[in-house]
């Protein structure tokens, strides 16, 4: 008789384990507001300056070949007017570098 009574005692702790191990409790939900500082990009509008056009040379600065005086189909005042128009290019690009790493700092 005692055999079933601890056999008996035994099944109920078994059973009260494995119920106790096979429930989770409720998962909590915790809700917290937070504000986050997102840096934005500000557009910046560039100086007149640098938005006004750059003018090509107003003369022919190339030549058709054979032409008398003309070396690679350039003549004196066409490569002097075309380096004049790529030292223009070269300082708008200049500009707007200068300006664009202003902005970044």
């Amino acid at each position: 008789m005692t055999t079933r009574i601890w056999a008996a005692i035994l099944a109920t702790f078994t059973m009260l384990a494995l119920a106790g191990c096979s429930s989770q409790p409720p998962p909590r939900e915790t809700i917290r507001t937070m504000e986050v500082a997102v840096p934005v990009p500000v557009s910046v509008a560039p100086p007149a300056e640098l938005l006004a056009a750059i003018q090509p040379p107003a003369t022919d600065v190339f030549l058709p070949p054979g032409a008398p005086g003309a070396v690679a189909c350039i003549d004196a005042a066409g490569r002097a007017a075309l380096v004049g128009y790529v030292d223009q290019l070269r300082n708008a690009v200049s500009a707007w570098q200068a300006w664009a790493g202003a902005q970044a700092d």
